[in-house]
């Protein structure tokens, strides 16, 4: 299949939905022959078509679903009215051919059998030509000296509400059965069009010569099927004619295009320029790709318990899918103003599904202070691309949305890490000062995010594209050089801030000599080592040695071959035996003295 054919199937799965009022923040389902828009004006009419009143509409309830034909859907600059709520320029007698045509349709519409009668009460108030007066005088609008309609009000778009309608529902865009008549009213006037083999549902359609635009509610004008051969020439020299290259019935494109709507308004994801979906045809709920999935509650220290977990969230009892189901993987993005290009597209089933995120998300991961946790897709490109901006990671919108998906196609085609990325987010964690230690609000940690982001992505890529073993903590048999390195970094930057007032917020040495200490290690290393004295004579005695030991014992893990070396830049590895050290050591078994100071801070803390 492609999108198109299973956005259809997702509609014919979903029309029981059509047109039915939703929560608040959300978009209905649109039925076909229609669309959404946005109404400036409400006014409201008595059964018989008498005027009551009329007010704005607020900006948060602006969007409206209205009736449409598939010339009124796609006009430019020639005039062609919707059936019912129209712009002010079509419902006033001065209009001339436009309120000619929509009056014509109108009546049309109130002429067949059981028409509704919110039709013909706007057909009667509108018949009227009162509508100008009425909504001037409700101070809504304002009439040039000549008591016409002013330009700056022509496009304000109406909609109406009937009172004591015999269903119930006054809001013409609400009324269920409303919609429903002129779907099939409009269906019925569509038979004796010309026909062609569609090419989504394989089945005789009426040949629909433009197609609904707005499937991304931020790019309303881009269209995901288009031809304009007769100005353009998109297509000449492979074909004579555009149904050639492809023909999508009018019926299976407004299903498909509707539920693509419905789908990007309430389920998508908007990362950088572009719009991810992920769903299931019969409209199961699926496991996000994207926003934040890693288990950001887990307190698991062990990684089989985090993975155990994880295994358990994918396949548990709240996981409605079955192996078989369906699971439709998709990007689009609006090229141009008027063109929407599908940029990702996949199928699978379920189960394939369900196993790649576990495997992405199973050896992606981290181990914090506070457990184990895996950065989202969207957040590993925010560190590796960002710039920290008044408390946020901000990235250029071109680029988000490219690397995300780059991404997204990594979790769903099971590829192994972009080598980039991972230089990328090395390169970042290289120079962890230029990135403060919390931001202002005091709500996250932009250093330590960057730092166990830099650490998931890169023990991922040496594990599985370099063939390598690295742990997910402490691995103090491991002698790799750049690892050891790295550990000492960890420790002479603990030992200097254990130091520390509360509130002292200066950099340690080993911090704001970390990337010469990267590229020269060993004569770095000196000179931190030198600066630490002064602090270690400071700290407790036991607390000194403590630190002292641990620096001998990692000395000691330098092989004989390593000593050529020693000054050589170090791997990105070393990223790895600095966040595994310091966190073993901001994790060891606090003391009975410290329990006791910790004990005090917070209760002064607490006092008024």
């Amino acid at each position: 299949m492609g999108i198109l054919q299973a956005a259809y199937y997702t509609y014919e799965n979903y029309q029981h939905l059509a047109g039915k009022p939703v929560e608040p923040g959300r978009e209905p389902l649109i039925p076909v022959s229609h669309q959404i828009f946005k109404a400036e004006l409400e006014i409201t009419l008595s059964p018989d078509g008498k005027f009551r009143r009329a007010s704005a509409v607020a900006k948060e309830d602006q969007k409206t679903v209205i009736p449409v034909t598939i010339a009124s859907a796609n006009r430019t600059s020639k005039p062609d009215a919707h059936p019912l709520c129209e712009q002010l320029i079509y419902l006033v007698p001065e209009s001339g051919e436009r309120f000619q045509m929509y009056v014509k349709g109108l009546r049309q519409w109130a002429c067949i059998p059981d028409a509704h009668p919110i039709v013909k009460a706007v057909l009667q108030y509108i018949e009227g030509g009162t509508i100008l007066t009425d909504l001037a005088c409700s101070g809504l609008i304002q009439l040039t000296g000549m008591g016409k309609l002013d330009k700056k009000n022509e496009k304000s778009l109406v909609r109406w509400i009937v009172l004591a309608s015999p269903d119930g529902e006054s809001r013409c865009w609400k009324n269920q059965n409303l919609l429903q008549q002129f779907s099939a009213y409009y269906a019925a006037q569509l038979k004796g069009e010309p026909t062609d083999l569609c090419m989504i549902t394989g089945k005789p359609d009426v040949v629909c010569p433009a197609h609904p635009k707005g499937v991304l509610a931020y790019a309303n004008n881009a269209k995901l099927v288009s031809a304009n051969d007769g100005s353009g020439f998109t297509s000449r020299g492979r074909f004579c004619l555009e149904s050639e290259a492809s023909n999508v019935g009018y019926f299976a494109s407004q299903k498909a295009h509707s539920a693509l709507r419905y789908l990007a308004a309430n389920h998508g994801v908007r990362i950088g320029d572009r719009m991810f979906l992920c769903w299931n045809p019969e409209g199961k709920s699926v496991p996000s790709l994207q926003d934040g999935f890693g288990l950001s509650s887990s307190e698991a220290k062990e990684l089989i318990d985090y993975q155990a977990e994880l295994h358990d969230m994918l396949y548990g009892k709240e996981n409605r899918l079955e192996q078989k189901d369906d699971v439709v993987v998709a990007t689009l993005e609006a090229a141009t103003e008027g063109r929407l290009s599908v940029t990702y597209y996949r199928e699978l089933k379920a189960s394939d599904y369900l196993n790649r995120i576990e495997k992405w998300y199973g050896s992606c991961c981290y181990l914090s202070r506070n457990g184990i946790r895996s950065p989202g897709i969207p957040n590993i490109v925010r560190y590796a691309y960002g710039v920290l901006r008044a408390g946020r990671m901000e990235v250029d919108a071109k680029l988000f949305g490219q690397q995300v998906q780059l991404l997204v196609h990594c979790v769903v085609d099971a590829q192994p890490v972009p080598q980039n990325l991972v230089l990328a987010l090395f390169h970042r964690a290289d120079r962890l000062q230029t990135f403060e230690a919390q931001n202002e609000a005091g709500t996250w940690n932009p250093r330590a995010m960057l730092l166990h982001t830099a650490c998931a992505v890169i023990r991922k890529y040496r594990n599985e594209t370099c063939k390598e073993e690295w742990k997910l903590t402490l691995d103090t048999e491991n002698k790799n050089r750049s690892y050891l390195f790295g550990r000492l970094l960890a420790v002479a930057e603990l030992a200097e801030r254990e130091t520390y007032d509360k509130d002292e917020g200066r950099e340690p040495n080993a911090i704001r000599m970390q990337a010469v200490f990267s590229r020269r290690p060993m004569y770095a290393w000196r000179i931190i080592r030198e600066s630490l004295n002064p602090y270690l004579t400071r700290l407790p005695l036991k607390c000194r040695n403590d630190f002292k030991n641990k620096i001998d014992e990692i000395m000691e893990g330098f092989r004989a071959e390593d000593i050529a070396v020693l000054n050589q830049p170090l791997q990105d590895v070393y990223l790895l035996g600095y966040s595994h050290q310091r966190t073993a050591i901001l994790n060891r078994p606090k003391t009975e003295k410290e329990k006791l100071a910790e004990n005090g801070a917070k209760e002064e803390e607490a006092e008024p």
